[in-house]
């Protein structure tokens, strides 16, 4: 049902996405190339004796839930090899599996680095920008004052910024690399403070870190767009950002257990430290005195909701 569901949110909300992909037939095909993938690599985890590993985990925890695995990690479903899609951008979600397949032996044995650079080419692609694009519009985004956690590199930050012209978009990164990414990428960034417009990077660890100076900027969006599962305390963090920003809007975009076994593991080798289900993303929602204004997908492709 709730595929069903899901389909007919896609085919209202999300025209741009689905085109990009060749239609939802083609999303589907290429959304199945995912299990496949996942399947393909867990196997290949086992023989290694690495199921320990991150990335594995992430791939047993999804796979069980689809009935894939039995608890014991034996694979008691093998899916079929899925078609070619045809859509240009359901052809850049497979060749970012491929190419995932081509480094994953070097991820088991605990080479983040190819899978980070991997995830920060990814963030640049079309089919991710539609994704997040089709799910800003759906969500009835306004981008005046936002606020993004963990912004990675800082694509969101020029993207949105572009099209959104928002008097400030602030954020915070710990990584020296990805502020000078973001400083590259975009004019007249602040790195380090905030005059309160414009594009504002802190760094910093968490957001509760920077609280008090998130206190004096007045936003009116937080968009958690593909970031919980980044976020060392979840709760404890979205409880500092909602103390310094009560009448905030949360847009919540989120890959979970429920959908894309193979996109989890790619964000756990590129350094993400949980996997969510979609319950579990609600749970940390409400923990925080949030309450779900919309539901605009459950799963399929990803988990996407507005709270406040």
């Amino acid at each position: 049902m709730s595929s069903l569901l899901d389909a007919l949110s896609m085919l209202r909300r999300f025209r741009g996405y689905l085109a990009g992909a060749g239609g939802i037939s083609d999303m589907i095909n290429a959304l199945r190339w995912s299990v496949w993938y996942a399947v393909k690599w867990w196997e290949e985890a086992k023989a290694a004796g690495k199921v320990d590993a991150p990335v594995a985990r992430a791939l047993y925890r999804s796979l069980l839930h689809h009935g894939y695995v039995d608890e014991e990690g034996d694979v008691v479903k093998r899916p079929r090899t899925p078609g070619t899609p045809r859509g240009p951008y359901a052809q850049e979600w497979l060749a970012l599996h491929r190419s995932f397949d081509a480094i994953f032996r070097k991820v088991l044995e605990g080479d983040s680095e190819a899978a980070r650079i991997l995830f920060e080419a990814m963030q640049a692609q079309g089919w991710y920008k539609l994704w997040r694009d089709d799910f800003l519009k759906a969500a009835g985004f306004r981008g005046r004052r936002i606020f993004e956690p963990r912004m990675r590199g800082g694509h969101n930050a020029v993207d949105i910024y572009a099209e959104y012209a928002p008097e400030l978009y602030a954020g915070y990164e710990a990584d020296e690399a990805s502020v000078e990414a973001l400083l590259e990428a975009a004019p007249n960034v602040v790195v380090g403070d905030c005059p309160g417009s414009g594009i504002c990077v802190f760094k910093a660890a968490t957001a509760c870190e920077l609280a008090d100076s998130l206190a004096k900027l007045a936003v009116e969006e937080v968009l958690l767009f593909n970031a919980l599962q980044w976020m060392e305390d979840p709760v404890g963090e979205l409880a500092c950002i909602k103390r310094a920003a009560p009448k905030a809007v949360f847009y919540v975009g989120q890959p979970v257990v429920e959908t894309m076994p193979g996109f989890l593991a790619i964000n756990a080798a590129a350094g993400a430290l949980r996997v969510f289900s979609r319950d579990e993303v609600e749970g940390l929602l409400e923990a925080v005195g949030l309450k779900r204004r919309r539901l605009l997908l459950r799963e399929i492709p990803f988990y996407a909701s507005v709270w406040a």
